[in-house]
């Protein structure tokens, strides 16, 4: 994948940050889950950092969205399925690239509790400084979230880098906001998301009427179900309603995973009605995170903080 690195958009000279003494501007790096366009990472000056997927032994690296081809196709052909965490030394590179450049790193990543991702970017982290890189340069933040939710976050690290804060209070704001966010999300099949060892114990068995489908929520980074809803709008009514009232007014995400194109305009729609006037942006999610929730499922994801 040709990596965005955006260096001067958004970032400006020297920031203060609060400080009495200037700091070194901060550069924003994330892994491909973020559901970021080639365009948008470039405006937003971000570093996307590509996971992998794997297809019947040959290795694929997830790019930007709308880039990724035909990737529905390619899963139903294919018998042996995985996906690949970012590794270290990947993410190594980009720190040592973006320290040389006199930059301090701000790195985000899917969250922790479904994949190695953001264990390889600690890990990274840890090997630069026993190669000498200053601790205080690099600040790695889980945001317990990915797809639309990850996009939040990058976008509010984007506004307060802009302006002016340091990369450690960055990072602290980073992880304060991310609870005040929620993804909820649904799949048309609970298998496929047990067999990627993510979906843990849940407290509701999905009746075998193929017109019921679980609902769920990444809480802490980690999936735990909410309801069964019936049909595929009493699906989205229900993933709507798990967004807070202070909430309703701010813009909302909606992520189709592959071929998801009814649920997605079904959510739109409830979306549109219920809460006339949220702004949507609607994402394509990848193939990695739909490797996982399996192809024709969808989320909704929501922030309550101002952007």
């Amino acid at each position: 994948m040709e990596k965005t690195t955006g260096l001067t958009a958004g970032l400006g000279a020297l920031t203060t940050g609060g400080a009495d003494l200037p700091q070194r501007p901060v550069a924003i790096v994330c892994d491909s889950s973020c559901t970021l366009s080639r365009t948008r990472a470039e405006e937003l000056g971000v570093t996307v950092v590509p996971m992998h997927y794997n297809v019947d032994g040959l290795r694929y690296a997830e790019t930007f969205r709308n880039e990724n081809g035909d990737y529905d196709s390619l899963f139903r052909n294919g018998r042996l399925l995985m996906t690949e965490a970012v590794y270290q030394d990947e993410f190594a590179d980009e720190f040592r690239r973006l320290l040389d450049a006199d930059f301090s790193v701000l790195c985000l990543t899917i969250s922790s509790r479904l994949s190695g991702t953001y264990r390889s970017a600690v890990h990274a982290r840890e090997q630069l400084i026993r190669e000498g890189e200053a601790p205080e340069r690099m600040r790695i933040v889980d945001s317990w979230t990915t797809s639309g939710g990850l996009e939040f976050l990058i976008r509010q690290a984007r506004k307060l880098v802009s302006l002016g804060y340091g990369l450690e209070t960055v990072g602290e704001k980073l992880e304060a906001e991310r609870a005040r966010q929620g993804i909820d999300f649904t799949v048309p099949d609970l298998e496929v998301l047990r067999k990627s060892g993510r979906l843990g114990a849940t407290r509701r068995a999905v009746p075998s009427n193929l017109d019921r489908f679980l609902v769920m929520e990444l809480q802490e980074g980690g999936i735990k179900d909410v309801c069964v809803a019936h049909g595929m709008r009493g699906t989205a009514r229900a993933l709507i309603a798990e967004i807070p009232e202070e909430a309703r007014k701010n813009s909302v995400t909606v992520t189709g995973y592959g071929e998801a194109h009814e649920a997605v305009e079904e959510l739109v729609h409830e979306v549109r009605r219920e809460l006339p006037e949220t702004t949507i942006h609607v994402r394509d999610g990848g193939p990695v995170v739909s490797l996982h929730l399996g192809v024709g499922s969808v989320s909704l994801a929501w922030r309550n903080f101002a952007e």
